[in-house]
């Protein structure tokens, strides 16, 4: 019975997978989300949905972090204020920038820090979005917003 347990729940994960695998990728978003998903089933983690609010926040944080980056708004908000009053139980945020559109190198970085790895394998995190912009320096910018209900 524990065999067969453990049987569904990794069809279960795979079968997330293959849904958002790059292969019906329509862009470095769903990509990131992808390879994210890919750590966390290798982590025996649920996958993370995407979430279309987070990622309109997720843009905005993404393009402040090309004129101020940091965990801290550009005003020297909080990060949770990018949210517009949307309350979520758990809330957390990855920043990366790079020279390159490689989303599977941005969660490779993530992953090889211990707070960003510590988020995206945190298990009461539910979804996510995620935006990424080029800056006026040329790098692109990306921001991994991450929570619950």
């Amino acid at each position: 019975m524990r065999n067969l347990r453990t049987i569904i729940s990794m069809l279960v994960m795979m079968a997330a997978l293959f849904a958002a695998s790059t292969a019906f990728a329509s862009s470095l978003e769903n990509e990131v989300l992808y390879y994210v998903n890919v750590e966390r089933a290798a982590a025996g983690l649920r996958p993370l949905t995407y979430n279309v609010s987070l990622a309109s926040a997720a843009n905005v944080r993404a393009s402040e972090a090309g004129v101020h980056f940091g965990h801290v708004r550009p005003d020297g908000r909080d990060v949770k204020s990018v949210l517009n009053e949307a309350s979520y139980a758990w809330f957390g945020e990855n920043l990366a920038v790079s020279k390159t559109d490689d989303a599977k190198k941005i969660v490779r970085a993530w992953m090889a820090s211990p707070t960003h790895r510590a988020n995206l394998l945190n298990r009461h995190y539910t979804q996510m979005g995620i935006g990424v912009t080029r800056g006026a320096d040329g790098r692109l910018y990306w921001a991994g917003l991450l929570a619950s209900e």
